[in-house]
């Protein structure tokens, strides 16, 4: 592990949410899967996503997600 994916709060595999205030009210209850580590948008990671009933991937920043249980 790089020091780049440490400073990720989410690690690759777990399951996330969207948050309704950043655009995603449509599918902000679903979970996304993440799937890759992305760099600092200056502010925030950002996080490569994936929803199986959708037929594109997303690109969120932390400060867009949290953990879905």
């Amino acid at each position: 592990m790089n020091d780049n994916e440490s400073a990720h709060r989410y690690e690759i595999g777990q399951t996330v949410r969207l948050s309704r205030g950043f655009g995603y009210a449509k599918n902000a209850s679903a979970g996304y899967e993440i799937i890759a580590l992305l760099p600092s948008n200056g502010a925030h990671y950002q996080y490569r996503l994936r929803n199986s009933e959708e037929n594109f991937e997303r690109v969120a920043a932390e400060n867009e997600m949290t953990l879905r249980n």
